[in-house]
């Protein structure tokens, strides 16, 4: 059903007026917050009409442990409920409900100073954010993606990172509003370096798909990362069963990541 809805999704973002264009397309969005080397808090959510649809937890952790395993310690099931609580006040409000989650009193229950919620609710904003500037990570049948902005020549760099590890890292250089190179720094998954000389035939493979995505922008205006939620249309040999539909949202966001951070160097 995603698959048929994509391109109907991007034809009618081409036939959409400005004015149609929500500051935050409809789309789900994944976001983290790091801090220690430690993915500490990963989340996905999803907006229609700049509402919160839902607000889900992919990831809880800090130095202590993993807060979502079923055996964390009461202490940490404590922390996750509050947690939730903040998510699930979201659902339903608009993004500007974001600033309530700085005074997390109002909104989550037993509360303390022992807690230290409020660096905690902190944690989550930060990782909300974080997803709202990566761009949607898939579509949805209502998405309009807005134009981009303005960007200064130079180089960019950009990360999507998941799970504690950086999966996707990108490298791109912007003239006149226009991608003129781009290459990968990290491409890698559960261990496996998809770059190492050495890398297997399959995971070659794999690498090609991505570096086809990368290729396709080369000498194309901003506005056409769009195209990569399309990379059946662009990477050879994709289809459902490949995983490589689900991959070229990670390569978006580490795209968007790069331009929300600005020019890594100017040329």
């Amino acid at each position: 059903m995603f698959k048929r809805l994509v391109p109907l999704c991007l034809a009618l973002l081409l036939a959409a007026p400005p004015a149609c264009v929500q500051a935050y397309p409809d789309g789900i969005y994944r976001g983290f917050y790091y801090d220690g080397g430690i993915e500490q808090i990963a989340i996905q959510f999803e907006l229609r009409d700049g509402v919160f649809e839902s607000v889900v937890y992919r990831g809880v952790k800090y130095k202590d442990g993993d807060y979502m395993i079923e055996d964390a310690s009461d202490a940490q099931k404590a922390t996750l409920r509050q947690y939730r609580q903040l998510a699930d006040y979201l659902v339903g409000k608009g993004v500007e409900a974001i600033d309530d989650l700085y005074d997390p009193y109002e909104i989550v229950e037993d509360i303390d100073a022992v807690t230290s919620a409020t660096m905690q609710s902190s944690k989550l904003i930060s990782a909300l954010w974080d997803g709202l500037n990566r761009r949607p990570y898939k579509l949805v049948d209502t998405t309009r993606l807005p134009e981009p902005e303005t960007y200064a020549d130079g180089v960019y760099r950009g990360t999507y990172m998941e799970d504690g590890g950086e999966q996707v890292a990108v490298e791109f250089a912007i003239e006149d509003q226009r991608f003129v190179r781009a290459a990968y720094r990290t491409l890698q998954y559960a261990g496996e370096d998809y770059l190492a000389q050495d890398a297997s035939p399959a995971l070659q493979a794999v690498a090609s798909q991505f570096q086809a995505l990368l290729d396709y922008l080369v000498g194309k205006p901003i506005a056409s990362v769009s195209a990569l939620y399309r990379p059946g249309e662009i990477a050879p040999d994709v289809d459902a069963f490949s995983g490589a539909t689900i991959r070229a949202p990670k390569v978006i966001s580490a795209i968007w990541d790069g331009l929300g951070r600005h020019a890594y160097r100017l040329d």
